[in-house]
């Protein structure tokens, strides 16, 4: 039997027609509420009172029209009185849209930012059910690469606006979540990252290149719910902007092909609009994580998602891409190894001044030991440094 474009064949555990009985969406992954939107894709059901969950905002009194104008993996959209436009999330993912424009603080600061807010909507238990935004014109922004460009620094500009918000690192967090994808996904890949101590969490805003709008001549990103996949295998957990930007640059890259060059001017269009220590030379490390370990994050996530709606295609693209990146690690392994040269220096430092005070060697005999220690732990160093991979 078909089943709509929002149901997750790949790894759903029963029909849409059982899972809407039983009330729940249950999956390989996980399993989460389903609940009966069909009542608001006519005029009736928008005026049926309901006494579960919280509507906020501008809700519609009155609806006389109702249009079905996409459905898609992330929700069905509905046009109203051919001037309000609703996003339906069929499956509770949680409320990561509403909040950006239920916390006054973070509306405010989001408010001269291009992103188009809901302005109401329902949520229950802490999910978004309903989101509703003013009239607007999806818009294309893989045409051309300066229109690329453009968002990624305005990317970088809305996300420096929450700065007041953040928090610290949480490497924990952000390994553990890699951890779970991994393990789902039975992956043969595995990365934990240190991240540097300026690479901060912020409240979470998932956007897309295909979630581009126009209002009023104007390009605008258009917050998406979180996936379905990530909210059945991840926390709920802040990100660093740059791991925003990395899904961005991935999606461009499956639709173009960036080169390494393109990459690079990437991060230069981000670094202009972020504050500094977000794009410095240790926040960009490869072996700290940085862009890399990023990207290897959008990349286990869109494959967790392809798998969720049996997107083939998808699947290979991301499995070959997971393919070279072993690569990578196994040079990041080998420079672990140059790594630990430095301890070889400190612990011929320590040697060479015990030896000294134990008349083991003389005088002279340490201060050359200690030299020679020095030496090896500075240019270890120094190549552990050189050699550490570009950020593009």
């Amino acid at each position: 039997m078909d089943e709509p474009a929002w149901w997750p064949i790949g790894i759903a555990l029963s029909s849409s027609t059982e899972a809407f009985a039983d009330g729940q969406l249950r999956t390989s992954y996980g399993r989460t509420v389903l609940w009966d939107f069909h009542p608001f894709l006519t005029p009736e059901g928008w005026s049926t009172d309901r006494g579960e969950g919280t509507f906020w905002g501008d809700w519609p009194t009155e609806v006389e029209t109702v249009k079905t104008v996409s459905i898609s993996q992330n929700c069905l959209v509905l046009l109203l009185n051919e001037n309000l436009i609703a996003h339906v999330q069929p499956a509770h993912i949680g409320d990561d849209v509403s909040r950006l424009s239920r916390y006054e603080p973070w509306q405010k600061a989001l408010n001269r930012q291009n992103l188009l807010l809901p302005t109401g909507g329902w949520s229950v238990d802490e999910n978004d059910r309903i989101l509703l935004y003013p009239n607007h014109s999806p818009s294309s922004a893989d045409e051309d690469d300066s229109v690329v460009l453009n968002l990624i620094e305005k990317l970088g500009s809305l996300h420096s606006s929450l700065e007041p918000f953040s928090t610290p690192n949480t490497e924990r967090r952000w390994n553990d979540r890699l951890k779970a994808i991994e393990d789902s996904l039975k992956t043969k890949t595995m990365w934990r990252a240190p991240h540097a101590s300026s690479t901060v969490g912020l409240p979470r805003i998932h956007l897309s290149l295909d979630s581009v709008v126009e209002v009023d001549g104007k390009r605008m990103f258009l917050p998406l719910s979180r996936s379905l996949s990530e909210h059945l295998l991840c926390e709920s957990d802040r990100l660093p902007s740059l791991a925003s930007l990395m899904i961005l640059e991935q999606q461009w890259s499956r639709k173009v092909g960036l080169t390494e060059q393109q990459r690079q001017t990437v991060l230069e269009t981000w670094a202009r609009s972020v504050p500094l220590t977000w794009s410095s030379r240790q926040a960009l490390s490869t072996v700290r994580g940085g862009a890399w370990v990023w990207r290897y994050h959008a990349t286990v996530l869109e494959l967790a998602q392809a798998k969720a709606f049996a997107d083939e295609t998808t699947v290979k693209a991301c499995e070959q891409w997971l393919q070279e990146v072993s690569r990578l690690q196994a040079h990041l392994g080998t420079l672990r190894m140059w790594k630990s040269g430095q301890w070889v220096g400190i612990t011929g430092l320590v040697v060479s001044f015990f030896s000294w005070k134990l008349a083991t060697l003389t005088f002279n005999q340490s201060l050359l030991l200690a030299g020679l220690s020095i030496a090896v732990g500075l240019a270890t160093n120094a190549i552990y440094h050189f050699k550490d991979p570009k950020p593009y």
